[in-house]
């Protein structure tokens, strides 16, 4: 790859410059359904080289900076006022720049709002977390039909976010129901580890509310570490969903065909440099367990341990094995933790705890002399770092 080193220059630039990236969402894939019939999906085709996973600059935008002069200078459009008026929100709450609309495709007297507001912001707005308004409203009227909010939604530090989307593809996920997407775009800031990436959200309409079935599930990701001269090694990952016809819980499973590329670059002569790829393609299945999860995820330990634990989830159960117990119960993921319900550490006698992301689980196995604890004493590591298998 001859422009690898100014691609990535460039993204790196763009990442600590205050201009924001704009990436186009104009275009959206084609899915095909397990009948044969095409549909409209939010997924990009996969890039064919480093540089297309990294976003390009297009169009110089505003810095989030609001200088005090200026924090009244937004003036909601007529339609945008109404909204704000039924839901008793100020002007001056908002954030503008990610408020999105869209007429939905197969109801055109209605039209899908995403009108985020700030919940803080810190260090002259690196840092802030937004609260998430997704409606869907009267096309005329602006009258609100139905509304999901959440506080604390969306958070913008070192990993940003870029742009927020709306993506109406054909997701049928029950009979006679079909959901709408939102879509959002982060980008991070470190020289040595650019990375971006996409999530969804699924939503759809009830009698008086929305309701979200699936949560900023990662579509894409790209990421790796480098010199910031041409060596390096990177992670490409995309995701396509196609519904399927099995129904579990009245809902359609969700097919997720994955595609994973690793990527090293290497200096070639004294001025280009080359990349080696390694594609690897692999299918989860999300299911309906009140909302969609994925079926099935295996978790295992990363280091080489005799005690050998492993936990799978499935749904809002969890199944836990090691060489000397096994355990079955309820698990509940809030605020970056996971909680092994009515499963007890040795000493003390308390619920098991660890970090979760979608890709690992962390627990720390045992304390020191000021804190003094152990959570399955078969096992030897401190920190049982579990990773998610393939």
């Amino acid at each position: 790859m001859k422009n690898l080193l100014i691609v990535l220059t460039l993204i790196l630039l763009i990442s600590c410059n205050s201009n924001s990236v704009k990436k186009d969402t104009q275009q959206e894939g084609i899915t095909i359904l397990e009948d044969g019939a095409k549909v409209e999906n939010a997924v990009e085709e996969v890039p064919e080289k480093v540089e297309d996973a990294v976003e390009s600059v297009e169009e110089t935008k505003e810095t989030n900076v609001i200088p005090e002069e200026y924090e009244d200078i937004f003036e909601p459009t007529p339609f945008i006022a109404k909204i704000l008026d039924q839901l008793g929100v100020s002007s001056r709450q908002v954030y503008e720049q990610f408020i999105v609309q869209k007429v939905m495709p197969y109801d055109t007297s209605s039209t899908i709002v995403v009108i985020p507001t700030v919940a803080s912001q810190e260090y002259d707005w690196e840092v802030y977390v937004l609260n998430s308004y997704v409606l869907v409203v009267d096309s005329e009227t602006a009258e609100i039909k139905q509304q999901f909010y959440e506080k604390n939604n969306w958070y913008s530090d070192a990993i940003e976010i870029q742009e927020i989307a709306i993506d109406t593809a054909n997701y049928t996920v029950a009979e006679g129901k079909r959901a709408f997407g939102i879509i959002v775009y982060y980008i991070g800031s470190s020289r040595p580890n650019p990375m971006n990436s996409k999530t969804l959200s699924l939503f759809i309409q009830e009698e008086n509310a929305l309701v979200r079935i699936l949560d900023a599930f990662e579509m894409q990701s790209f990421g790796g570490e480098w010199d910031v001269k041409c060596t390096g090694e990177f992670i490409q990952v995309d995701k396509i969903l196609v519904m399927d016809t099995h129904q579990y819980n009245g809902f359609y499973d969700i097919k997720v065909r994955i595609e994973t590329t690793n990527i090293e670059s290497f200096e070639k002569g004294e001025d280009d440099c080359e990349e080696k790829k390694t594609i690897r393609k692999s299918e989860k299945l999300l299911r309906y367990y009140g909302s969609y999860h994925l079926h099935n995820k295996t978790y295992s330990l990363e280091t080489k341990s005799s005690c050998g634990l492993e936990i799978k989830l499935e749904g809002d159960q969890y199944y836990l094995k090691t060489n000397k117990r096994e355990h079955a119960g309820t698990f509940v993921i809030k605020d970056g933790y996971i909680t092994f319900k009515e499963l007890f550490a040795d000493n003390p006698k308390r619920e098991v705890q660890g970090s979760y992301s979608e890709n690992e689980i962390v627990i720390q196995n045992y304390g020191n002399a000021m804190n003094e604890f152990t959570v399955f004493e078969e096992c030897d590591l401190k920190y049982l770092r579990l990773v998610l298998e393939d």
